[in-house]
């Protein structure tokens, strides 16, 4: 029964999703795409809608360090979510009938460098 409860715990634990770092971690190494995110309504709502909110929590992504960039599929594995989707704004904070695609040009007034 113990080794049943340690395998149930552990498999809740290996597909849980990664930790929330806060958006101060993110600007670190995403300056330009933080200080155009900051005239947007997304960081002046409450809640603000913050780099996580979109791109999923960084824990995992933050560990790979600087290689991060370099493989998409392992960033990806890592959690994040390089370019979010009107499906993932509907699911999370807009009502589907207000949302509009041109609304996704608004997010960021500069787009991260592919």
């Amino acid at each position: 029964a113990i080794a049943a409860f340690a395998l149930v715990t552990l498999a809740r634990t290996s597909a849980a999703e990664p930790a929330a770092v806060g958006s101060a971690k993110c600007k670190m190494c995403h300056k330009v795409e933080f200080a155009s995110w900051e005239k947007t309504k997304h960081a002046t709502t409450e809640p603000k809608a913050e780099c996580e909110t979109c791109h999923g929590n960084g824990a995992d992504y933050l560990k790979m360090g600087p290689a991060k960039g370099k493989d998409p599929a392992k960033a990806k594995a890592a959690g994040l979510i390089a370019k979010p989707d009107k499906a993932s704004c509907t699911a999370k904070c807009h009502k589907p009938a207000e949302f509009k695609d041109e609304m996704m040009a608004k997010v960021h007034e500069v787009k991260p460098k592919k």
